[in-house]
């Protein structure tokens, strides 16, 4: 149990940090196998192992920190992330990461692990309360949700989601669409966004700026039923979807 301190501070860690621990890959590779097999670590997926709880059995990493650690790089995103801020309409066995390389998906302890690819590389944190967590932050996760409703749950997901959030900053959120440099995203965003311009603290010029990105063409944002055409946004929208957000109602679209 030499090394067992150190592998229950790390949580979460590769072959890589026993190696770093023992200064010899051969002596790491035995000692990781003798924890495997005595209970103290927990093998997640290749190269991957977490500390386990010497009294449960289940791993001393939360789902949002094995997440974090599947790659150098990957970070927490999407639905993922609004539930790591609190703010997602429901919680899924699902946990969405991005990162820059590819890696395939997994299932650890009723937990399915996706992997999609970075967009854009800004408005990563790591949160000062959640040391071994990476994560997009609130603004960024905004905009990569609206970039892929999808991945946000769906679109009724998406809009109680936001209904959720206190306040954004503007200055980010522009920043993030500029790094995406998408037209239907801008559409998107402003006209998603601006159902919630007071509550989010959101002015004039934010969506002025949005609109000034449009082009011409019109475009859909969920074909799936009856739709009315918005044209500052030029954009087609279920024809019910905001209608609940203040009443608490069970549906959105």
């Amino acid at each position: 149990m030499k090394y067992l301190q150190a592998l229950q501070e790390k949580r979460v860690f590769d072959s890589s940090f026993a190696v770093s621990l023992t200064n010899s890959e051969k002596t790491a590779k035995n000692m990781l196998l003798s924890y495997k097999k005595a209970g103290y670590i927990k093998h997640i997926r290749h190269n991957l192992y977490a500390a386990a709880d010497l009294v449960s059995g289940n791993s001393l990493a939360d789902r949002f920190e094995i997440g974090s650690n599947v790659h150098p790089k990957a970070y927490i995103s999407h639905h993922s992330a609004l539930e790591f801020h609190g703010i997602a309409n429901q919680v899924y066995s699902q946990i969405t990461i991005t990162a820059p390389a590819r890696i395939h998906s997994f299932e650890y302890e009723g937990i399915f692990y996706e992997v999609h690819p970075e967009k854009i590389h800004s408005g990563v944190i790591v949160p000062p309360l959640s040391p071994f967590v990476s994560v997009t932050n609130i603004e960024r996760t905004v905009i990569d949700c609206i970039y892929n409703i999808d991945l946000a749950g769906g679109l009724e997901e998406l809009i109680e989601s936001i209904n959720l959030i206190p306040s954004l900053d503007e200055a980010l959120l522009l920043s993030y669409l500029g790094d995406y440099n998408q037209v239907f995203l801008w559409q998107k965003t402003g006209f998603i966004l601006e159902q919630f311009k007071d509550a989010l603290q959101l002015s004039d010029s934010f969506f002025i700026e949005c609109q000034s990105h449009i082009h011409n063409r019109k475009k859909t944002l969920d074909a799936s039923g009856a739709s009315r055409y918005y044209p500052e946004w030029k954009l087609y929208a279920p024809v019910n979807l905001f209608d609940l957000i203040s009443d608490g109602g069970d549906a959105l679209v």
